[in-house]
């Protein structure tokens, strides 16, 4: 037989080289074939690899009958299952941790060993689909979470979650709690590839939030990455309630869990902002009921908030924020401005009352704030926000407004400093630093503060009659310095160490004031007839010293040249005691007049005001042996001729004067 080229050269070819072509065409063609087939004969060992690999129960085919299984593996890993079960953790009483039907599941290899290399990255999954997801996600106090499969020892760290390039499933139930967070929710959730314009992501949760009811709707007219990285922003629309505090915020983000990236229009609305700083995972002060709105954007830690209008009790202010949480302490930093601010909408920060029922009622049954500061959120964050308002209200029915308030807000370390306080008022201003130091358990407080030139008239909003004169005019300069401690408002003023002191100058005082506080019934009823007129105030100084909580004037006098008017006695801030005594030294004669001080006692919230009985009682004694005699005799013990000013007296100017006639006054008497 005739042999071809082909065929010679064939036979010359080794025999081994042979069977090794046949052999890899062979396995070319088996895994083709295979490939085509699914691998369904991989179902059980795939099912026991993952298990021992996982630790935990996997289940692959919902029966040997059913196995509806494909498995493809050239170019990466996909897998369509008609069922599909992986158990939960040794620890948990869940039945399973994921259980889904009809399930696509697509991973790249370079994804899996990256993974394996480092199992504390986060698995990326580049596709999941199913027609219906249940789960049970969880996580310990200790840190042990049920997405974890390499051990059972709790994580140092926060495991992260995977990952997802895509994750849609028609119908999906999960539940989950996380210790650490104090999150417990029910979410029911739908993602479907739905057409433009059509929602194409639905999650509605239920559950609580740091013990407070949680409600949440997402919604996303696009897919929505589950969790992802670099991923293209799509339009979302989200909407949350945590206890009484709702957030409503529409525009884009990356993704559904973790919000990496968004940006949009939000409005949160609430009884205190610290809520809805909860809600937010940012540290913000305790408020009275407010709402907020304005433009906020994203980028990792990097919150930043443009406040267009916000509205916090009374107060209607403005500003933009930035908030650094990738920090070892966070740091919020920006401007804070508006229209209007209302100080008592800022008290509940240091303690004070945020209703008039508290402002009436402490736990003590004092008047003083006695909340406690929360210290521990001063040591949450650090601040540095600048403060920019164009009428501060003190809070008071008869002091004005402060117009403008500049100033800056420092926290660093839980010490709150506003420094560079610059404002004005009645023409004039008023500038200094406020600072508390809570470091400690207990608070350090330290005011530094000075004031120039304000106008009284101006700056006491005290009523009269038409054509009547103010009650009290003049120009008035002075500065504070105190020191306090303690773990509330009230506990500080009971600690109070310093001085004030404060002066009136060109002033004029009320002649019906200096009458009455004389109690001189015959000049009162006279000024009150023929109409008020006003008395210079020669002489208007304050010196308090405060020491352990205790107000002690040093000197407090105004002297008209009707009267001087002293002032002298104790005001405790730890007891809220009154213990004052008003004395006024006329220098006219008055036909009916008792000339005995004044007392000023009780406490702050139930004031107490009598006359010293000692003076008093000479006097009502001699009018009673008099009037024996004499009907008429009983005035004789009421006419006080006074002590006029000497021509060389009245010379004198200022406090200067008022100095020297009390010592030339106290030289008589020692003669």
């Amino acid at each position: 037989m005739n042999q071809t080229k082909f065929t010679r050269k064939l036979r010359r070819t080794r025999p081994w080289l042979i069977a090794t072509a046949i052999c890899i065409g062979l396995i070319v063609l088996a895994i083709g074939t295979f490939e085509l087939m699914g691998w369904a004969f991989l179902a059980k060992p795939a099912e026991q690899f993952l298990s021992d690999t996982l630790k935990r129960k996997v289940i692959l085919t919902e029966s040997d009958e059913n196995l509806a299984f494909k498995l493809r593996l050239i170019g990466g890993v996909r897998l369509e299952l008609g069922f599909f079960e992986m158990g939960a953790p040794n620890w948990s009483k869940a039945p399973y941790m994921l259980q889904g039907k009809n399930v696509t599941l697509a991973l790249r290899y370079r994804d899996l060993l990256a993974w394996r290399n480092n199992p504390d990255l986060p698995l990326h999954i580049k596709t999941l689909k199913a027609d219906m997801l249940d789960g049970n996600i969880e996580r310990l106090a200790d840190g042990r979470a049920s997405w974890h499969f390499t051990e059972e020892t709790p994580d140092t760290e926060p495991t992260p979650l995977p990952n997802f390039g895509l994750l849609a499933f028609e119908a999906g139930t999960i539940r989950y709690n996380d210790e650490p967070l104090a999150l417990d929710l029910n979410a029911t959730l739908a993602l479907q590839e739905g057409s433009s314009g059509e929602d194409a992501l639905n999650i509605s949760a239920t559950g609580t939030y740091q013990k407070k009811k949680l409600d949440l709707e997402l919604a996303s007219t696009g897919i929505l990455p589950w969790v992802a990285q670099n991923a293209e922003p799509i339009p979302v629309a989200l909407n949350i309630s945590l206890g009484s505090a709702k957030l409503a915020f529409k525009g884009k983000a990356t993704d559904a869990l973790q919000m990496q990236q968004l940006s949009g229009h939000f409005v949160i609305s609430g009884p205190s902002l610290a809520m809805a700083g909860e809600a937010l995972g940012i540290t913000l002060p305790n408020t009275p009921p407010f709402r907020t709105e304005g433009e906020l954007s994203r980028e990792g830690q990097t919150w930043k908030a443009g406040i267009a209008s916000a509205t916090i009790g009374n107060s209607r202010l403005k500003g933009d924020f930035v908030y650094e949480g990738g920090a070892e302490t966070p740091l919020l930093s920006g401007v804070l401005k508006g229209p209007s601010l209302i100080l008592a909408d800022l008290g509940p920060t240091v303690g004070a009352p945020i209703t008039k029922t508290e402002q009436t009622q402490t736990s003590s049954g004092k008047v003083l704030p006695d909340k406690p500061f929360d210290l521990p959120s001063l040591r949450a964050m650090d601040a540095d926000v600048r403060i920019d308002i164009d009428n501060l209200d003190l809070g008071s029915e008869i002091l004005k407004p402060l117009r403008p308030l500049r100033a800056h807000l420092a926290l660093t370390s839980g010490v709150l400093r506003i420094s560079d306080i610059e404002a004005k008022t009645a023409q004039g201003q008023l500038a200094g630093m406020v600072q508390l130091d809570g470091r400690e358990d207990i608070a350090l407080w330290e005011v530094d503060l000075g004031w120039a030139g304000v106008q009284l008239e101006q700056w006491l909003k005290l009523k009269r009659p038409a054509k009547q004169p103010p009650f009290v005019t003049g120009r008035m300069n002075g500065a504070a310095k105190l020191k306090g401690k303690g773990r509330s408002t009230a506990e500080i003023l009971g600690s109070l160490a310093g001085n004030v002191r404060t002066e009136v100058t060109n002033g004029t005082m009320s002649h019906l004031i200096i009458e009455a506080a004389g109690l001189d019934a015959a000049e009162a009823l006279g000024v009150w007839f023929r109409g008020d007129d006003v008395l210079e105030m020669k002489c208007a100084f304050a010196d308090l010293e405060a020491n352990n909580g205790v107000l002690r004037p040093r000197v407090f006098v105004i002297d008209t040249p009707d009267s001087a008017l002293w002032v002298n006695g104790t005001i405790s801030m730890k007891t809220e005691a009154l213990n004052l005594r008003v004395v006024v030294t006329p220098k006219d004669f008055s036909p009916v007049s008792l000339r005995t001080p004044l007392l000023v006692t009780g406490t702050m919230g139930s004031p107490e005001v009598s006359v010293q009985k000692g003076p008093l009682a000479g006097k009502l004694a001699g009018a009673a042996l008099l009037s024996l005699i004499n009907p008429l005799g009983a005035l004789i013990p009421f006419l006080d001729v006074g002590t006029p000013d000497t021509k060389q007296d009245a010379e004198k100017t200022g406090c200067y004067d008022l100095a020297a006639r009390s010592k030339a006054q106290q030289k008589a008497k020692n003669e």
